[in-house]
């Protein structure tokens, strides 16, 4: 705001302090005039002084066919003097204006575009904060996964533009860092207490998350986990058959690590050197398994062989002892279980010596201890395959595994990988529950009426956040601030309006769009002139008056804008890329006449505080019509235009402002 009233100030100054030429008498023009000649003729460097002269006869326009067409005794002398430069022209009584129409004023439009689009984006990007926030407030699982982000977009508006996007990317990367503690408390909600009363599934899932922190904080170790995995007691609950197998499953696999835990409370399971007389030796091997076998049968562990039916079971201890012939199978399993363990023990003891001597524990050894855990988890679930293939899911270990994962990306800084996979846990619940034919319903929260499928509340909360979560993800990656700029670039719809207008009793401001235009004229495709195309950006600046019973608050607001320039051209320069180099910066004289554009519109600012504007009117166009990719000017003959836009409402600042209040 200061600075456009420094550059606005600037150009007053300048246009008052020029000095306007009076108009003279023929014989001091005669005599400029004959002091310009070269060789018989005025040369083109001579043009605009030429011109500046003989405006005080006949209008700038019409130079060229009153006095080297007509006038016998001045066409020997003729020059190309005409630009067409947007200066309106006339008699000697506009002297004045086409003197300020030449005006250089290259460093002020350009200054003025550089601000309009940097302003178009910050409008883009606070409209798009203002979504955040209101999604924030809206989603109970948002406050609980991100909840110093929601305290940070509540705030939003204490915050100037420079300081908001540092305290927010903070946020964000508090809020990633604890993702892993924050992702099971969402399904603990209120809302979503049928769910956890009717769905096992979705209790497990939390509880497996859970069991992953045990191993991060080394309270656990893998056999300790796979015992307290079978131990839930949700697998005792109803469901269908893939889950009733896969307790059965993991109550087998808690039974087989339990079998070879070692007695030595400084370690997990026996070693492989323990083992070798077991696999080796057959009535070791047959004395074990029917050891297993017997602990299975006690603990009467049922298989489902139909799906459709739960009433058609098989005990596992029977499937166990129609393998007594297959000896070497067991024994293979065994070894290949206790080679596992020993990578497991490995890493184990590696933390432990680590811890003993004080030294730093790192990510990678905890991320390598859980890895290891879960693969020889993974293997003692598939062991019940040596007694039916067919028996095994591995839904509920992708949940522990995918919490492995967003461990480790959270410490290496793969933050978007991170809320890729927190994403994919909460699918993954939704998955395991959504077959149910048993859906409960719940009231959304702080509306009675409005009764909705509680799986339909996880699912549509898991559409909806996933671009946000993203976006937290890519700013906290960002390594500088040409990569933060395209996280928002990536984010920024353009769905915003100027509040102020739609607020006020009565309002006057200096006023620029920024968009695109569409021309109700007749417009044309060439190329030299981008005011003509039936398409085209849209940069006019000038002074925007809206009355008080045009003001509609949220319903927005009907101003009248009248524009003085249009630097459409210039942003379109601006805008445009060049495939080798990057952006266009190529250098170009801008003149004051040639920017000079007066119309006038009648526009609408959308409503619910959008800073999106449509706007419809008419504008005579400037003369500068084009800025080429090689920096050359194209100057055409100025036009008149109507047109509509539908751009960004950007108000440089408020001549007269009164506020409504509520």
């Amino acid at each position: 705001m200061k600075y456009f009233r420094k550059l606005l100030l600037s150009v007053l100054i300048l246009l008052l302090s020029h000095q306007f030429s009076m108009a003279q008498t023929p014989y001091y023009d005669a005599l400029s005039l004959k002091n310009l000649i070269v060789g018989g003729k005025w040369p083109q460097s001579a043009k605009n002084s030429v011109a500046k002269i003989l405006a005080n006869y006949c209008r700038v326009d019409e130079i060229e066919q009153v006095f080297f067409t007509e006038n016998p005794f001045i066409r020997n002398f003729a020059v190309t003097i005409i630009d067409h430069s947007g200066l309106m022209g006339g008699k000697n009584i506009v002297t004045p204006f086409n003197s300020i129409g030449g005006l250089d004023v290259t460093k002020y439009a350009n200054a003025i575009a550089d601000l309009m689009i940097e302003r178009a984006k910050q409008e883009l990007t606070i409209a798009f904060f203002d979504r955040f926030k209101k999604f924030a407030e809206d989603n109970k699982e948002f406050q609980i996964l991100f909840p110093k982000t929601t305290d940070n977009l509540s705030n939003l508006l204490t915050y100037k533009y420079p300081q908001m996007l540092p305290a927010l990317r903070k946020g964000f990367f508090e809020d990633l860092e604890k993702i892993t503690y924050n992702l099971d408390d969402v399904l603990e909600l209120p809302r979503y207490r049928y769910l956890l009363k009717n769905f096992p599934q979705v209790s497990l899932a939390i509880r497996s998350i859970r069991l992953i922190h045990e191993l991060e904080t080394k309270n656990s170790t893998a056999a300790d986990v796979i015992k307290k995995f079978a131990a839930f007691k949700e697998w005792d609950s109803a469901g269908n058959a893939a889950f009733k197998n896969m307790g059965s499953t993991i109550k087998f696999a808690s039974i087989f690590s339990e079998g070879l835990r070692n007695k030595d409370s400084t370690k997990i399971w026996v070693s492989n050197e323990d083992i070798q007389d077991l696999i080796i030796d057959e009535d070791f091997t047959n004395i074990y398994i029917g050891l297993i076998y017997q602990q299975v049968k006690n603990e009467k562990i049922n298989f489902y062989l139909n799906p459709e039916d739960l009433t058609v079971t098989e005990e596992l201890a029977d499937m166990i002892a129609r393998q007594k012939d297959n000896i070497l199978l067991f024994q293979n399993k065994i070894s290949e279980f206790i080679n596992l363990s020993d990578k497991v023990m490995e890493s184990y003891k590696e933390i432990r010596k680590k811890k003993s001597e004080q030294v730093k524990i790192t990510n990678d050894d905890i991320f390598n201890y859980i890895n290891v855990s879960i693969d020889i988890m993974d293997y003692a679930f598939s062991i019940i395959k040596i007694i039916n293939e067919k028996l095994v899911t591995d839904k509920y270990l992708t949940i522990v595994k995918k919490s492995n994962a967003l461990y480790k990306e959270i410490n290496s800084n793969q933050y978007t990988q991170a809320v890729s996979d927190a994403i994919d846990i909460l699918t993954e619940v939704y998955e395991l529950t959504k077959g149910n034919k048993k859906v409960p319903t719940i009231a959304r929260v702080g509306d009675e009426l409005d009764k909705i499928p509680a799986l339909n509340t996880l699912i549509t909360f898991i559409e909806k956040v996933k671009p946000y979560a993203l976006f937290m993800a890519n700013m906290v990656e960002a390594k500088d601030e040409k990569e933060i700029k395209a996280a928002l670039e990536n984010v920024i719809l353009p769905v915003g309006s100027s509040s102020i207008k739609k607020n006020s009793l009565g309002n006057v401001s200096v006023q620029t769009y920024l968009g695109a235009y569409l021309s109700a004229s007749n417009g044309t495709t060439s190329s030299g002139s981008s005011w003509s195309d039936k398409f085209g950006v849209a940069a006019p600046i000038g002074i925007s008056w809206t009355p008080s019973f045009f003001s509609w608050k949220k319903a927005g607001s009907l101003s009248l804008f009248g524009s003085l320039f249009d630097l459409g051209a210039i942003v379109d320069y601006k805008l445009k890329k060049d495939s080798a180099s990057g952006p266009l910066s190529k250098d170009y004289k801008i003149k004051l006449g040639q920017i000079f554009s007066p119309g006038v519109y009648a526009v609408y600012g959308f409503a619910w505080n959008l800073p999106l504007a449509f706007g419809f009117g008419v504008q005579y166009g400037p003369g500068l019509s084009k800025i080429e990719k090689a920096g050359n000017t194209v100057i055409g003959n100025p036009s008149v235009r109507w047109n509509l836009f539908l751009a960004v409402d950007m108000p440089f600042f408020n001549l007269v402002n009164k506020p409504k209040h509520n």
